[in-house]
């Protein structure tokens, strides 16, 4: 039997990582906003709907019994046509999701720590490094991302317990004031984003074993991501209060600023930014490579790796003009849930219910 590319242990560090990304910095602020002091809350809700919904993909990864994710769909909805369709979830999925991320990392760097530093010089940068990665293969960006995981939980560890001392129990009460409602309403954009984003990492299933490994991998990184993203919300409310939260573009970022101990231990920032840098690195390495592995297998090509700069070109050329301004990409998260839940639920759905209508024996026997 051939070596799987990656293990259990490995690829969930990666797809940990990958999950935290954006949403690191971004997603308390929304939360904020939504929910106001039981955005914390609204996490634990996210998690368990997309712990609900997880199904559907554990399914399709057993149904595609080890094929490549381009091969499953050509194989149930004809060469043709799956091809076809496997194209528009690469290109307005896979490959716009990862414009945004790169937009994300030069909004981030060009208004926080480099004001002066041209966005087309942040971007050829983390691209360089992405597409390098990609080109080194799954084994050693999951390699990479099982040395650098706990570099990211011990900076992660040390911004929290500096933060214990300035947290206000005040600021989270009362719970539930607005009614479940509003939480409710918060966890449907956790659960599309980044959650149900997993899906890319059905491009994953061939780098496994078997579709065991790849079920235990995606629940066990959800679960940790989802843990961190509470710990790091609950934090941000209880020091900042919800209405400031809510107010600033990054809070996480913001937040760690406010920490002084005797005039010593201070702008200790500079370590979330860097936790950022390394996550935000393997959530595009993951979905680079899942756009490479999906174009490599509906144009047949023999090494994928030829489309690396080309994209790279691409997303260099596009990222800044996807939206005019920051407001625009928080605005997007009103209808981005909906976007993202015709490619993660509905699709594979879809997939599912022919896969079944065309027999799981004939599927095995391929």
């Amino acid at each position: 039997m051939e070596k799987p590319s990656l293990t259990v242990r490995q690829a969930t560090m990666w797809f940990t990582l990958s999950q935290l990304g954006s949403a690191l910095l971004i997603l308390p602020a929304s939360l904020a906003n939504i929910a106001k002091q039981d955005a914390w809350l609204a996490i634990f809700v996210a998690l368990a709907g997309y712990l609900l919904m997880s199904p559907l993909h554990i399914a399709l990864a057993r149904q595609m019994n080890g094929r490549s994710f381009v091969d499953y769909v050509s194989f149930i909805m004809g060469n043709v046509l799956g091809r076809s369709i496997a194209l528009l979830f690469v290109v307005a999925f896979s490959f716009l999701l990862f414009m945004l991320v790169l937009r994300d990392i030069g909004d981030f760097v060009a208004t926080s720590v480099l004001p002066e530093t041209p966005t087309e010089a942040i971007y050829a940068l983390i691209l360089v490094a992405v597409i390098y990665a990609v080109r080194s293969g799954v084994t050693v960006t999951g390699r990479a991302a099982e040395l650098l995981f706990w570099a990211v939980m011990l900076l992660l560890t040390i911004s929290i317990a500096a933060l214990v001392p300035t947290i206000q129990l005040d600021n989270i009460k009362p719970v539930l004031e607005f009614g479940f409602k509003p939480v409710v309403h918060a966890s449907i954009l956790l659960i599309a984003f980044p959650f149900l984003e997993s899906v890319l990492y059905l491009f994953f299933v061939p780098d496994f074993q078997n579709a065991k490994q790849w079920t235990s991998t995606v629940l066990r990184s959800s679960i940790i991501c989802g843990t961190l993203f509470c710990i790091v919300t609950f934090c941000n409310i209880a020091t900042l209060s919800s209405k400031v939260t809510a107010n600033l573009t990054y809070p996480s970022y913001f937040v760690i600023r406010t920490i002084s101990f005797a005039d010593i231990f201070e702008r200790f920032e500079i370590l979330i930014a860097v936790l950022w840098y390394i996550s935000i690195f393997f959530r595009l390495s993951m979905i680079l490579q899942a756009v490479k592995t999906g174009l490599s297998g509906i144009f047949r090509l023999h090494d994928g790796r030829a489309l690396l700069i080309p994209l790279g070109l691409i997303s260099f050329a596009t990222a800044q003009s996807i939206f005019p301004n920051y407001a625009e990409v928080i605005h997007s998260f009103e209808f981005w849930p909906y976007y993202v839940f015709v490619f993660s639920l509905l699709f594979p759905a879809v997939l599912l219910t022919i896969g079944k209508m065309r027999g799981s024996g004939q599927a095995d026997s391929n």
